[in-house]
Order: structure tokens, then C-alpha cells, then sequence
């Protein structure tokens, strides 16, 4: 059921979602001209001035119809902007506009942008401290803090820091990789980290941070949240809050945001990004720092996909190995497009359609599919559900059923795809994706191939030992008999004499050789085998025996 609108007669704020390529800023534009609003950017790329193509800001025309904030108000070679640092300057900026009556309409957007101004998720002091007066969690608390790294600082108590997590440029994690953040998180909260995705460093540093400042974990705070407000939200921070939802067809905005980037493309995409890296290099040398494409204005579509031409000399870029590298950033382009907007579809859905309660507001859909019906569809069903807000009555336009849906929090890591996931439904898809099980079927035979190479390898490696045994039992063989026939020919031609002498000890010999040993040994058995009729040939043959 749809949250009741409990303030009638007052100037709502209206939240206008979608996928990029959808048409939500020129229906921003056309609520904003139409009601005395003033529009105010989630979009946490365009915070950065300068680069307005690849950020895809609204041009000077557009601003002139309806005042924009939040947009070209930071050096774009500042790496890190928090959200809380938008928030806090966002807010007042809201607040002003609806005391002067005029109607805020924001645009979005970056999903956590979006976030911090629909729900008042404010880390506040009594829930941090309704958790230490909690028994169970002092010791989990104390264990962390007495496994806490020596280069981390202790949590600041004051009452001041209670409010004002630190941003990321003050945060000591800052300089340390994902991998490690994730490791330092399952150490300070394994209830946290078991919910949050490996790879997402901004959850991964919010949640050290609060840790770090309130000296209790994220999911001990949400946990205390909720025993407040049951939802899986803070209150929602405008309670005459209009969220519309522009929506078009998947395969429609596909192609949308395909020839989005060739219009992008053709705007001089390029030569911006060009420039860019130009007065961005000339300063990472002179600090010498590492290129980041996870912060700031790097994680805007375009840089990563277009590094590889970027970084050609100017000769190369004409070569057929610069227009292979440019089709290929321009491919890259299109597809991590489509992928963000599908990412933006999913959070609406997830965020907005799939809770209930009062901190959840009723979402109201438009279908931007065909543009020419952009007047029937869009405009004129947006324009009569604001109508409705201010006039304190409920719209008739019914809003987005909520969808019955278990969050199922759920880790799992596939070993075979290197891929980690923090949902159950994201792994029920996985593992029954084509492309996982093309996978498994390409590790199953490297595996059988490995065995075999192991066989036949263990095989030749045998059959080189019974080779090697052979030879030697050959090499010995002939080793014997040529000795044993030397010590016959001795035998033959020895002195009488030495008959007469009778058996020698062999011990007392000083020659200490094999062959004298052995000439006395036979010559001996010689003189034993005359008197027993045997020929020196029988005597060889025992000896080889």
C-alpha cells in the first residue's frame, strides 16, 4: 500500500529516477519551468567542472530554463568528494529553496547520492550509544579495538566527531588496496563484511570509517537503527517526497545509449579526455602519483575504456593500431553504458519497490519508450501527479506495486570465475549463467588434459628408468666379464711357482686392487677345481654367478 501524503498544501520535493537515456532531466527541465523549481544534480561526476561531455552536464541553454545546483563546483583533479561532503551541501540548498516556496527537484543520479537526500541515514549519537549499553556487543567491540592494526588511530569520542565521519581524503585507510580493506573488515566486523561485496572500496571504507570514529560496527549501528525504525532505512528525510520513475524498454535504451556515445563522440569526446589527461599528468608527475581510475572524475565512462588510445603518441593515433584502439573505447564505451543504466534500473527496483512502510514513498512510473507519445506518456502524467502533491491529495495515477522479494544476504565466492558475491539471488543467476558453465567446461578439460600430460609423463619417465636400469645391469655385466677374463688370462700364464706357494691371504696384499684380489681369489679356486677335474671356462661361470 502506498505511503499516505501527510502534508498537504506544501511544496513537495520531487524526485525524478531513471536509467540513463531515459529522458529524466528533460522532464526535470520541464517540472522545474512548469512549478517554480529548481533542479539539484545527484550525479556525482558532474559535481567536477570542466569536462562537460563526458559527464554529459547540461548545457548552457538548459541551465538558463531552470536554475541548477550541484554541478561544477570542484576541481576535477580533486581525487575524492564523499557523499557526505555532497550531502551536507546539498541539504541546505533544499531547505532554502522550499522556504522560499520554490520546488526542489532533484535529478539522479549516483545511487548513494540519491540515498543520503531521500533518507535521513545520519549515524546519530544515541544509536551509537544505545549499542555499547548493549553487553554482547562490548566484547566484540573491545576484541576488535585490541586486534586493531598500530598504524590505525583510536576513535575520537567527542561528541563533535560523533556526527562528522571523516571524509576519505582524512581516512587512514585511504593509501591501503581493496583486498586489504575487505581483510581489515572481516577482522572489525565479520557481519558487515559478510554482506558487502569485496570489491565495492567505498562500503568497505564507510564501514573502517565509522568503526574507526565510533568504535562500534556498521552492522551494530543498523542493527540499533532498526530497532528504531524497522525499516532497512533511515526515516525518510521529506515526508511530502514525489518519486517519479522515467522507463523505457531495455532494448530501446540500449540503443539509445549507444548512440549516445556517438553523439558524445562527435561533441569532441575525445579531445576533452585529451586535454584532460594533458593538465592531469603534467600534475600526477609533479606529486608523483599513480593514475586511479576508482576516484574522482576517473570513474566517469570513457577514461578507463579510452586509456589504451589515450596513451599513444600523436603519430600512432592515425595508425591502424590506434584505430583498432579507438573502435575498441568506443565498443567499451557503449557496453559499460548499458551496464550502468541496467545497474540504476536494479537500485530503484531493489531500493524503492521491494520494501514497505512509511519511510519508503510511493513511486509513480512514466514510459519514455516512444518519444513521440512524450507528451501523453511522460509529461503530462508527471505534471498532474506534482499537481496532486501540492494540492495535498493523493494522485490518481496508482503507483509501482511493491514486489515481494527476500534480500537473502547470502556470501559466495566462485572459485572458478574468480567472482564473489554477496546476494543470493546474484548467485543463483551466476551459477546457472552460460558463461559460468562455459567456464566450468573449460577448466574440466584443462583438468583432464593436465592428467593426461601427468600420464604420459610419468609413463616416459618409467620407461626411462627401466631403461636406465638395463643399461647399467649391462654396463656391470660387461664390467664383470671383462675383468673375470683378464684374471683368466693371468691365470693361464702364471709361474708354477706360484702353485707351490699355495693360497695367499688376500688381506696381506699391499696392491689393495680388485684385479690382484680377484687373480689370487681364482687362482686359488683354480688350484682347488685341477683337483676336482673343472675347467677354468666352469670357473668363470661360477664367478659371473
Amino acid at each position: 500500500m502506498a505511503a499516505s501524503i501527510r502534508t498537504p498544501l506544501r511544496v513537495p520535493v520531487v524526485f525524478i529516477l531513471g536509467a540513463t537515456g531515459t529522458g529524466k532531466s528533460k522532464l526535470a527541465l520541464e517540472i522545474g519551468s512548469k512549478f517554480n523549481g529548481e533542479i539539484i544534480s545527484t550525479d556525482s561526476m558532474q559535481i567536477y567542472k570542466g569536462l562537460d561531455i563526458v559527464t554529459n552536464k547540461v548545457t548552457v541553454e538548459e541551465q538558463e530554463i531552470c536554475p541548477h545546483h550541484m554541478i561544477n563546483y570542484l576541481s576535477p583533479l580533486e581525487e575524492n568528494h564523499h557523499v557526505h561532503q555532497f550531502r551536507n551541501k546539498a541539504l541546505p540548498i533544499i531547505e532554502k529553496l522550499l522556504n522560499d516556496k520554490k520546488m526542489p527537484i532533484i535529478v539522479g543520479g549516483t545511487n548513494y547520492y540519491i540515498e543520503s537526500l531521500l533518507w535521513n541515514t545520519l549515524i546519530k549519537s544515541e544509536d551509537v550509544e544505545r549499542v555499547k549499553q548493549q553487553p554482547e556487543n562490548l566484547k566484540h567491540v573491545k576484541e576488535a579495538r585490541e586486534n586493531k592494526d598500530s598504524g590505525v588511530s583510536e576513535a575520537e569520542e567527542d561528541g563533535e566527531e560523533t556526527n562528522r565521519p571523516r571524509t576519505e581524503r582524512d581516512s587512514v585507510y585511504q593509501d591501503l588496496d581493496t583486498e586489504t580493506l575487505y581483510k581489515r573488515l572481516q577482522e572489525v566486523d565479520p557481519v558487515y563484511a559478510s554482506r558487502t561485496h569485496p570489491n565495492n572500496r567505498r562500503k568497505l571504507l564507510r564501514a573502517l570509517e565509522v568503526f574507526d570514529v565510533h568504535g562500534t560496527p556498521m552492522s551494530e549501528i543498523h542493527k540499533a537503527q532498526r530497532i528504531e525504525s524497522p525499516s532497512s532505512v533511515g526515516e525518510l528525510r521529506y515526508p511530502n517526497t514525489c518519486v517519479l520513475w522515467v522507463q523505457s524498454e531495455q532494448s530501446v535504451l540500449d540503443d539509445r545509449t549507444n548512440k549516445r556515445v556517438n553523439t558524445m563522440i562527435e561533441r569532441g569526446l575525445i579531445q576533452e579526455l585529451l586535454d584532460f589527461h594533458k593538465e592531469f599528468n603534467a600534475k600526477r608527475t609533479q606529486e608523483n602519483r599513480e593514475l586511479d581510475y576508482t576516484t574522482g572524475i576517473f570513474q566517469s565512462i570513457g577514461f578507463k575504456e579510452f586509456h589504451e588510445y589515450l596513451i599513444l603518441p600523436e603519430e600512432e593515433k592515425h595508425s591502424e593500431r590506434g584505430k583498432l584502439l579507438f573502435e575498441k573505447g568506443v565498443e567499451n564505451m557503449k557496453i559499460a553504458t548499458r551496464q550502468y543504466a541496467r545497474r540504476q534500473i536494479y537500485w530503484i527496483k531493489n531500493r524503492l519497490l521491494r520494501n514497505k512502510g512509511h519511510n519508503y514513498p510511493p513511486v509513480y512510473s512514466m514510459d519514455s519508450t516512444d518519444v513521440s507519445h512524450w507528451t501523453e506518456k511522460v509529461h503530462d502524467p508527471a505534471v498532474q501527479i506534482v499537481q496532486d502533491y501540492m494540492n495535498g491529495v493523493v494522485p490518481q495515477q496508482e503507483p509501482l506495486p511493491l514486489q515481494e522479494y527476500d534480500n537473502g544476504a547470502e556470501f559466495n565466492e566462485c572459485k572458478a570465475c574468480n567472482k564473489t558475491f554477496v546476494m543470493r539471488k546474484e548467485w543463483n543467476i551466476h551459477i546457472k549463467s552460460a558463461k559460468h558453465k562455459k567456464r566450468l567446461r573449460s577448466l574440466r578439460k584443462r583438468f583432464h588434459d593436465t592428467c593426461d600430460i601427468l600420464d604420459q609423463f610419468k609413463e616416459k619417465k618409467s620407461m626411462e628408468r627401466e631403461t636406465t636400469l638395463a643399461e647399467m645391469t649391462s654396463r656391470t655385466a660387461n664390467i664383470a666379464t671383462d675383468s673375470v677374463d683378464g684374471v683368466m688370462r693371468d691365470c693361464v700364464d702364471s709361474d708354477i711357482s706360484d702353485k707351490e706357494a699355495g693360497p695367499r691371504d688376500i688381506k696381506s696384499l699391499d696392491t689393495g686392487t680388485g684385479a690382484v684380489n680377484l687373480r689370487d681369489m681364482v687362482g686359488t679356486s683354480n688350484e682347488q677345481s685341477e683337483d676336482k677335474g673343472e675347467s677354468v671356462s666352469d670357473v668363470r661361470d661360477k664367478v659371473l654367478i
